[in-house]
């Protein structure tokens, strides 16, 4: 998927806006293949903010550990051909859908069963959170496209694939449209996950918005939570599991992220981990650690020392 790659300037690979990558330049930028060669190549092209990237490869398997670790841009992952399973809290889960979103700072692990080709849209986070609220560090995956999704998918297409080069303002311009789309698509599918006019979605959003507001405090439980949305803890766990998580799950999700910050931010390498677990609202240095790495498969050390590799 191109993972973790950047243009113009790439690990000093040449002041491109159309940078092509074999399997020896992807070895460069964090990804190894898991018992044997990964096979994947890939064209990066950059307008403005936004990379738009064609991916392919052949039967393989590959592990990906970030450069630059973080959650900076989310991919738009448009799956054009093949088929994949990826590893998740340590389940491998199959993926035949044609339209993926996710961070793409994550570790990783993926294996592919046959030949396989994507375009993705890697766009900047903070510009998505234009469109919606608040952004998971989760992956989804969908099994249809809309008729404005495949309408992306040949606006990307075509993008990538030209030799056409385009001036600033051209660029800037394609920026902004790839933006919007992306937005857009964001929105839609966020909009029908949670189904914001059925009571159950509604109290979901407000304990999510409590969370992410008090997540820094040790205190905030399961139970507290459900006592300040009103809610039976049973209830509240309920509303949860349609969404295939639980309230704990996504407590500990929103210290995790905050704790990665904090690591990731040079102003607070003065911290030790013990510090950063009582400010992300962990009870123990070693209860962080154990989410870091289940979440971002990366210890508190790895996230300091890695971000400026």
């Amino acid at each position: 998927m191109g993972e973790q790659l950047r243009a113009p300037d790439v690990e000093g690979l040449g002041e491109r806006t159309i940078t092509d990558y074999d399997a020896g330049k992807i070895d460069r930028v964090g990804v190894r293949g898991v018992g044997g060669a990964h096979g994947i190549n890939a064209r990066v092209r950059a307008f403005g903010a936004v990379l738009v990237i064609e991916a392919w490869g052949t039967s393989s398997e590959f592990e990906r550990r970030p450069l630059r670790p973080g959650l900076p841009t989310i991919d738009i992952v448009f799956v054009e051909s093949g088929e994949f399973e990826y590893l998740d809290a340590g389940v491998w889960r199959s993926s035949r859908g044609p339209l993926m979103i996710a961070p793409s700072g994550l570790p990783h692990r993926v294996r592919f069963t046959s030949a396989w080709k994507f375009i993705v849209a890697r766009v900047p986070r903070e510009a998505l959170l234009h469109y919606v609220p608040m952004l998971t560090d989760t992956v989804g995956i969908h099994t249809e496209l809309t008729m404005p999704e495949r309408a992306m998918q040949a606006f990307l297409s075509q993008a990538v694939r030209s030799e056409q080069e385009v001036t600033d303002a051209e660029s800037r311009t394609v920026d902004r449209q790839v933006l919007d789309m992306a937005g857009t698509l964001v929105l839609d599918r966020h909009s029908g996950s949670l189904a914001p006019d059925t009571p159950r979605a509604v109290l979901r959003k407000r304990a999510l918005a409590v969370i992410a507001e008090r997540a820094g405090d040790a205190e905030l439980t399961p139970q507290a939570l459900a006592l300040a949305v009103s809610a039976s803890l049973r209830h509240l766990q309920d509303v949860f599991s349609d969404a295939q998580s639980s309230v704990a799950a996504e407590i500990r999700r929103e210290r995790a992220r905050i704790a990665r910050s904090l690591l990731q931010d040079a102003r607070f390498d003065a911290l030790h981990t013990g510090e950063i677990a009582q400010r992300s609202g962990f009870g123990s240095s070693a209860s962080m650690r154990r989410a870091l790495e289940d979440l971002y498969r990366l210890s508190p050390r790895e996230l300091r020392t890695r971000r400026s590799a």
